[in-house]
């Protein structure tokens, strides 16, 4: 798992507590001893503030890691259905392809994983939002595919809109304004 920055995690915590209201996402991470206090938060902010710290951005073994963490899981598998996994599989495959086993992007594949990761992006925000289907390339990116994500961010999000536009010719015409 690649490390979010600060500002990545805010996004984060309040994308799930727009899902699920901060008073379930409280609950939920107290019943996973996740934090000590009961005193419920003023809003996400002070929530997330406070689960960066104690997961280190989710780089620490912390049940506050693992609550959101699955939290996060539940919220995108319940707007996914089978067939739906099985096409964000077959995109995933495409992004693998494009990386050693170690993970890491092979130069000449990147004008490919662009458009893998763009495609991939299109489809879990079809399932729900742009910045969500962002957040969760991001939390399942290997290091170096989220720092390829964040340096070819535009890419990535316009390389499904390229892909469905018409080739153009010499003429600078598609093949149907031609006929």
């Amino acid at each position: 798992m690649a490390h979010i920055t600060a500002q990545e995690f805010d996004t984060f915590i309040r994308l799930l507590t727009e899902h699920y209201g901060l008073n379930i996402v409280h609950e939920r991470l107290l019943k996973a001893n996740a934090l000590v206090s009961r005193k419920r938060p003023s809003g996400w902010q002070p929530l997330a503030s406070q689960l960066y710290q104690l997961s280190a951005g989710l780089r620490r073994d912390h049940p506050a890691r693992h609550a959101i963490e699955l939290l996060w899981q539940d919220m995108m598998s319940s707007q996914t259905e089978e067939d739906q996994q099985d096409t964000l599989d077959t995109l995933a495959e495409r992004i693998n392809a494009c990386l050693t086993e170690k993970f890491k992007v092979i130069p000449e594949k990147q004008t490919d994983l662009a458009s893998a990761l763009g495609a991939y992006q299109q489809a879990i925000a079809a399932l729900s939002t742009d910045e969500a289907a962002y957040t969760e390339i991001l939390l399942r990116a290997s290091t170096d595919v989220a720092k390829f994500l964040r340096e070819h961010k535009e890419e990535v999000l316009v390389a499904p809109v390229l892909a469905e536009k018409p080739a153009e010719n010499a003429d600078g015409l598609t093949q149907k304004e031609k006929e």
